[in-house]
């Protein structure tokens, strides 16, 4: 399985899945590290023990430095994120606060590296997670702040991981065929979408469109799209009573549309 990984914001909001937590831990700081070379304040997200963690990291000198000062720090789930279904607006304008406290002190910006699995490995409180994974994105287009969010593959099944690797611009190869995200006056799709994935993105529609306005999608990087996805798109269009704009250079996905008579959807076919 190949990833529909773009270049448009390859180091804003990242998703990686992993199947052991010390090498999730061991690519983090290499994450971190790289922030603080770039002059962020920097904070790692962890389930275990802070004090456990933190004994581990100041056997490196980089990182013990940076705890001293302040311009690393670590922190437990429950105190990032709170231990019920997470309250989207209060966890933004925490990180708005975070990011001024961090540019007051001199920083280029707030870096974050969470293992977000705790978080939704509940069904309820993983759809108000894959939400916020979608607002968070849009977020972070607008200030400097970047975030990788890390899934374990030994607690969540495939399916689940594939929900959530999907709403991020970028993710680990095999995570998901396709990405949903914030773009400019709309949102992106890249990818392929096929009979494997189409439940997948539905769902990812309904967590992604927060514009009461015309749905813009921007999939100029849309490598392929079956007429499955498009009766979803079409589907939600109607759900929502307002046009589906699809912008991509697919020319076969005109002709479905037209063929299928699916008025929702209006494909404007790109260079």
């Amino acid at each position: 399985m190949t990833d529909g990984t773009t270049a448009q914001r390859p180091c804003g909001h990242v998703c990686w899945a992993y199947d052991d937590p010390a090498s999730f831990e061991a690519r983090a700081r290499e994450y971190l590290l790289a922030g603080l070379a770039a002059g962020d304040r920097v904070r790692y997200v962890t389930g275990e023990p802070v004090p456990v963690v933190v004994e581990r990291w100041r056997g490196a000198p980089r990182l013990r430095d940076a705890l001293r000062t302040g311009a690393a720090e670590i922190c437990s789930i429950d105190d990032m994120y709170g231990a019920g279904v997470l309250d989207t607006d209060a966890q933004l304008a925490s990180y708005t606060a975070m990011i001024e406290a961090a540019i007051a002190d001199g920083h280029a910006g707030w870096r974050v590296a969470a293992d977000a699995t705790p978080l939704v490995l509940d069904p309820v409180r993983r759809d108000g997670f894959a939400r916020y994974e979608h607002l968070v994105d849009r977020f972070l287009r607008a200030r400097p702040m970047s975030a990788v969010c890390g899934y374990d593959r030994s607690r969540l099944d495939e399916a689940a991981v594939e929900e959530l690797a999907c709403l991020h611009p970028t993710s680990d190869p095999g995570t998901s065929l396709f990405h949903l995200y914030a773009g400019d006056g709309g949102l992106v799709l890249d990818g392929e979408l096929d009979t494997s994935n189409h439940d997948v993105f539905a769902t990812a529609l309904r967590r992604a469109d927060h514009d009461p306005d015309e749905l813009v999608l921007h999939a100029e990087g849309l490598r392929f799209i079956d007429h499955r996805s498009l009766l979803h798109l079409h589907r939600h269009a109607q759900s929502r009573h307002g046009a589906v704009v699809l912008r991509t250079p697919l020319t076969p996905a005109a002709r479905l549309v037209a063929l299928l008579g699916l008025s929702g959807i209006r494909v404007e076919v790109t260079g």
